[in-house]
Parts: C-alpha cells; sequence; structure tokens
C-alpha cells in the first residue's frame, strides 16, 4: 500500500515489530518495542542507542545522551559528549560519513544521530529498504562509538 494511510501512531505500530525484527536477525542492538515513537537500548551509563520516529522532525539513528534533568546531571551529560566531540573525526571516519551533532530544541539531552529526512512512514512500500539502511547504520553508529565510550561505562 505505497503511500499507504493510517496515524502515525498506527502505522509505527506496524513498522517497529518489522524493524525489530530486522535488527534482531542481524544481531544488531536493538530495544524492546513499545507503543512509543522509539525503539531504544541503553548502552553504557546514561546513553542509549536509539531508532527515533518523531510526527514532525527527520527520523534517525542515534546515541542519546542523558543523565537526568537537574543541572549537575545535564553538565555530567554534557562532559561525555563533549568526549564524543573531541573524537568527532574518528567516529565520522569509522562510521562512514558525517553524523548531526547537533540537534536543535534539547536542553537536558544530547545526541549524535543520522538524520533520515526522505523517510516517509506512509509509505509502507519502501519500508524493507528503510528497514534494512536504519539496522545497518545503527551498526555502523554503534561501533564507531564502541572504541570512545568504554571508560565512560563508570562515568559518574
Amino acid at each position: 500500500m505505497a503511500g499507504g494511510s493510517g496515524s502515525h501512531e498506527a502505522l509505527l505500530a506496524r513498522f517497529l515489530p518489522m524493524l525489530a525484527r530486522v535488527a534482531n536477525e542481524n544481531g544488531v542492538v536493538c530495544g524492546n518495542v513499545t507503543p512509543k515513537q522509539w525503539i531504544s537500548k541503553g548502552v553504557a551509563k546514561g546513553m542509549k542507542m536509539s531508532y527515533v520516529f518523531p510526527k514532525r522532525d527527520p527520523a534517525r539513528v542515534e546515541m542519546w545522551i542523558w543523565h537526568g534533568k537537574e543541572e549537575q546531571d545535564v553538565d555530567s551529560a554534557q562532559d561525555v559528549f563533549k568526549h564524543f566531540m573531541s573524537k568527532r573525526s574518528e567516529i565520522e571516519e569509522s562510521y562512514g560519513g558525517p553524523l548531526n551533532w547537533d540537534f536543535k530544541g534539547r536542553r537536558t539531552a544530547f545526541s549524535i544521530q543520522q538524520d533520515y529526512p526522505d523517510f516517509r512512514l506512509s509509505d509502507d512500500s519502501k519500508w524493507d529498504y528503510w528497514a534494512n539502511r536504519m539496522v545497518s547504520d545503527m551498526k555502523k553508529l554503534d561501533d564507531a562509538f564502541i572504541p570512545h565510550y568504554i571508560t565512560e561505562r563508570n562515568h559518574d
């Protein structure tokens, strides 16, 4: 049903289990499918790898850093983000291209992400393509960060 109809939530209820199946079949980081707009899995303290599908912003795969909403928590998360930022060229070289390091509108969390401005949840004829591409990109993203967050696992 190319150009399929349905609410964002109804389409996600069909797409996310398919995406999770592809990720799990390929041994790529994947969390539990919940009735939300993302699948997320913790990979280290205060860090998650997520597949995100908001209604208005582009879909994305991301490394999400959040330690809490208090000032010291935000400062702690920002320190981790700055650590990754200092490794940006190595991370992007390992990933295979540029990433978005400046997600607008966040006050307490940070992310490094691959955006998909061309993704259309309503076009279910392309779901196989997108699921495979996002899972492949998530694998590359996770692999690009692993050498740089080993020391962050015990970050307090």
